[in-house]
């Protein structure tokens, strides 16, 4: 038994190829069965026979008929004969129409008096004919002037409705375009007064902050002008501190000078209780002013911390409901109507 191998490169093939191998194998399979099968089988003597069959063979066909060729002189008087015979033939046809003339001939003479009688009515029956085409003709004329006077005012009248349609057409086109354009007028005043809507309400916030920061810079310049004069106040009151000290530094210098001449001359004649009286007198005259001075600068500053406490209530109250404004726009943006 043969075996068939699959080559190589299908082996590794896919789709249809594969398919293809594979069919062709088991055909040439099934071949080679068949084959081997045929060859193991036992002979029939029958089929050995097969060749010696009797053939029958076919029945032969007739011989082709053939015909002689005339002569010319033989073609000349069978055409000739043929002549005769339509002559004759004609001239038979001839004489039985003549012969059923002659046998009517009665009727046919009744016929023509018959005819001759009725011309008249013939004659009549024309002109009758004659009016009645000549009617037919004038009712023909009249329906065509009719058709085209017809014609004639269905264009007019096409033409008008066309003229018509077309104005209105124009006029509706017209109306839509004006009532577009009144849209867009609309829409446009809308929206212009949308933007100024917004605008108003801007400006006014800007002008409620700029009010805000005036009202703030004039507070500001208030404070510092306040802080201004203070300060020169205060440079003014250092200046005449300063001037008073030295102005006392030079009394009591002098004073000094003078008590200490004088202490030198009282030394020289004073007794324990003359010393006691002069300390007394010193610290008296010193200590005690110096206690003074200090209580009323302190007495000073609580009353000016007292005007400036109350200033920046004042300058805190007054600027406090501009900036609650500043910052409601500021959270709650403007909505125009």
């Amino acid at each position: 038994m043969f075996r068939i191998t699959l080559p190589k490169g299908l082996m590794s093939g896919k789709g249809t190829k594969v398919a293809r191998y594979r069919k062709r194998r088991q055909e040439l399979e099934n071949v080679y069965e068949d084959l081997q099968l045929k060859k193991t089988a036992p002979k029939d003597p029958k089929s050995s026979l097969k060749l010696l069959v009797k053939v029958e063979k076919p029945v032969p066909r007739p011989a082709t008929p053939s015909i002689t060729v005339p002569s010319e002189e033989e073609e000349e008087e069978e055409l000739a004969v043929i002549f005769l015979q339509k002559l004759i033939r004609g001239r038979a046809i001839q004489n039985m129409m003549f012969e059923g003339k002659e046998s009517r001939i009665e009727l046919i003479r009744e016929l023509q008096t018959t005819h001759a009688l009725q011309s008249d009515k013939l004659q009549a029956k024309s002109q009758e004919k004659r009016e009645i085409k000549e009617q037919q003709a004038k009712q023909e004329r009249k329906e065509k002037i009719q058709a085209e006077v017809r014609a004639a005012a269905e264009d007019e009248a096409s033409a008008e409705i066309g003229r018509s349609l077309d104005f209105l057409s124009k006029e509706l086109f017209r109306l839509q375009e004006e009532r577009r354009i009144h849209a867009f007028a609309i829409l446009a005043e809308r929206q212009r007064r949308l933007r100024e809507a917004e605008e108003s309400g801007k400006r006014q916030v800007e002008e409620r902050r700029r009010r805000v920061e005036d009202e703030m810079f004039r507070q500001m310049v208030t404070v510092h002008q306040e802080s201004v004069n203070s300060y020169l106040e205060d440079i003014i009151l250092g200046s005449v501190k300063q001037e008073s000290d030295e102005q006392a530094r030079q009394e009591v210098r002098q004073q000094a000078d003078k008590i200490n001449k004088a202490a030198i001359e009282l030394e020289k004649n004073r007794t324990q209780l003359q010393t006691e009286e002069l300390v007394a007198e010193l610290v008296h005259t010193f200590t005690l002013p110096e206690v003074e001075r200090q209580l009323a600068r302190d007495e000073v500053k609580k009353r000016q911390r007292k005007h400036l406490l109350a200033a920046h209530r004042v300058i805190h109250e007054a600027i406090k409901p501009s900036m609650n404004g500043s910052a409601e726009p500021d959270s709650n943006p403007h909505k125009p109507r």
